[in-house]
């Protein structure tokens, strides 16, 4: 296999799978002069083809990884779908909440639900407005970070259970703190007060939309990602 082949072979296995778009094409034979120009220059300087080719790839060593880290997504329905997967969480959490009015703390989350729901559906109406041109072009594009993703949605992760931790801990505290400080039998009277618990430890959970909606909005980069878009 003769220098030209094997730097052809190690640039097809680079683009393996990266999206068939202009810019790619561009790259790939940008960096093929650049890796033939290094290997020129290396040989010049005595060393073997071999090493030549082991010294010259390790300048875009890194590069296979930030190329299948890179998604394209088509801009207008990618945006309006994650806006309405927010809408669809905020809502279905305003539901459960509706039947916890009959408590004051129920009263409040419901109230902040309806809110939420509200502006993020009024965010999604503006959207659609502000966009009506762009559901006709298909071109409009977006370029989305997979690692960026996934960074955020193991952080959203770990803050909701941290939340959870702390405000259950001081639902206990509060409720159960003086029975335990006093080695006290922990006693619930009747139905009531057990439904007032359970909703004490329940509305914290219904926090877990923020980290489902930053995790849907990873999992819909794969339903609209997109090569190059040819008229």
């Amino acid at each position: 296999m003769n220098l030209e082949e094997r730097i052809s072979r190690h640039m097809e296995r680079l683009f393996e799978h990266a999206q068939d778009t202009t810019a790619n094409r561009e790259l790939k034979e940008e960096i093929h002069s650049n890796l033939t120009a290094r290997m020129e220059d290396y040989i010049d300087q005595g060393m073997s083809e071999e090493q030549a080719f082991e010294k010259a790839i390790q300048h875009i060593a890194g590069l296979d990884q930030i190329m299948s880290d890179q998604h394209q997504v088509q801009r207008f329905p990618y945006w309006t779908a994650v806006l309405q997967s927010a809408l669809i969480y905020c809502l279905i959490a305003w539901i459960i909440t509706i039947p916890m009015r009959v408590l004051m703390e129920g009263k409040i989350v419901n109230f902040w639900l309806t809110i939420a729901s509200a502006l993020v559906g009024g965010a999604y109406l503006l959207y659609m407005l502000s966009n009506r041109e762009r559901q006709r072009n298909a071109e409009a594009m977006t370029v989305i970070r997979s690692t960026t993703l996934r960074k955020c949605t193991r952080i959203a992760w770990w803050m909701w259970a941290v939340l959870i931790l702390v405000l259950w801990g001081t639902q206990a505290a509060l409720r159960f703190g003086s029975n335990i400080w006093y080695s006290r039998p922990v006693q619930v009277e009747g139905p009531y007060q057990f439904a007032v618990l359970v909703i004490a430890f329940v509305i914290p959970l219904l926090t877990i939309i923020v980290p489902l909606i930053v995790q849907k909005a990873g999992r819909l980069v794969k339903e609209f990602e997109v090569g190059e878009i040819r008229g």
